[in-house]
């Protein structure tokens, strides 16, 4: 009789040991479904949220042009007409500023 129960409990462990292990198979697999779907979840927002940022970006980049364009149109607007200039003319070859003329003779 000693061999039948022993038989039996190892049996018993193995079935035990088994069933534990196909309960675990089990929820391993609906969590990894699970995670599969909440990581899936995950990627949907975080490419929402993404694109959401990304777009706030580009307003703001938008509107900054806007800005820095009409700052520009006013400058131009408001920019008057440079004055020319008259450039010297060079001393000629012969005389030098330093020297003075000579004095015209009266008639």
């Amino acid at each position: 009789m000693g061999r039948s129960k022993r038989s039996d409990r190892v049996e018993s462990a193995l079935r035990h040991a088994d069933a534990t292990l196909e309960a675990w198979f089990r929820r391993s697999r609906v969590t990894t479904r699970q995670a599969s779907v909440v990581f899936a979840r995950f990627l949907r927002r975080a490419k929402k949220r993404s694109a959401g940022v990304l777009r706030q970006q580009v307003h703001e980049l938008q509107g900054g042009l806007k800005h820095l364009s009409s700052g520009l149109e006013q400058l131009e607007k408001d920019r008057k007409p440079a004055t020319r200039k008259r450039r010297e003319r060079p001393a000629p070859i012969g005389r030098t500023a330093k020297r003075p003329r000579k004095a015209k003779k009266a008639a």
